[in-house]
């Protein structure tokens, strides 16, 4: 079953994940300056993924975090919020939407260093590359939240 992202006139299509490249019963964060978590995707079988931006001290504050953007449901309300995401060997792709109008597609491109780890290293967006050395690393969490959403069917 293919899921289809709007954008527009365009739609960005996923596939399901069936691989084992990375673990997907959890989120995936990345912290910045003093180990600050600011930054975490949350893939789900579909192939869609969740985009959530923190700022965050600790991974259980970031888990409380991803509790609260889903029961305040602010998180399912943003488009920008929700892309989609392939996995091919050791590669992985994100595909989201940038603010602005007209929306632009920017993708995220990394490897995969083990099922609990990936690399962005570049960023393709308004027509140039801009290369990046951003690492997530895997937290188990439950309960995930629901993939659902107005913007991918």
């Amino acid at each position: 079953m293919l899921s289809c992202f709007k954008k527009d006139d365009v739609f960005l299509k996923a596939t399901p994940y069936i691989g084992n490249q990375l673990k997907i019963n959890g989120y995936f964060y990345q912290t910045g300056f003093d180990n600050v978590i600011y930054n975490s995707h949350v893939l789900y079988t579909n192939g869609v993924l969740l985009n959530l931006y923190g700022d965050e001290n600790t991974i259980e504050e970031m888990d409380e975090y991803v509790r609260k953007q889903f029961q305040d449901s602010w998180a399912a309300k943003s488009k920008y919020n929700w892309g989609v995401f392939f996995i091919s060997d050791n590669t992985i792709q994100i595909h989201k939407l940038e603010g602005g109008y007209p929306h632009k597609e920017f993708i995220q491109e990394g490897v995969i260093l083990n099922d609990m780890t990936f690399k962005i290293t570049k960023v393709y967006s308004g027509g140039k590359i801009r290369e990046k050395d951003e690492v997530y690393y895997f937290r188990e969490f439950s309960p995930k939240p629901d993939s659902t959403n107005v913007y991918i069917k």
